[in-house]
């Protein structure tokens, strides 16, 4: 079970460093502002799940390790195209 909490917090710590870089690196490129919030509106939200483990306010379950991953990719995937 430690193996497995920390392997959790190694995926939370590299999601949430990616996930910033990718905001900043939006907030660089010219674009529409409406692009902009939107797409910096989608990575706090998507932040918000690894922050809600750390805080206790949820567990992580089955289903986290599936969704959250596919959202994520999702993300860097439409952020790519713009």
């Amino acid at each position: 079970m430690l193996l497995f909490r920390f392997l959790l917090l190694v995926f939370n710590v590299a999601i949430v460093g990616f996930l910033i870089y990718r905001m900043l690196e939006v907030v660089k490129q010219p674009m529409e502002r409406s692009k902009k919030i939107m797409i910096i509106i989608g990575g706090v939200i998507l932040l918000l799940a690894p922050f809600g483990m750390f805080l206790n306010f949820f567990m992580p379950t089955f289903q986290y390790f599936f969704i959250y991953p596919l959202a994520i990719g999702l993300f860097l995937y439409l952020t790519k195209q713009l």
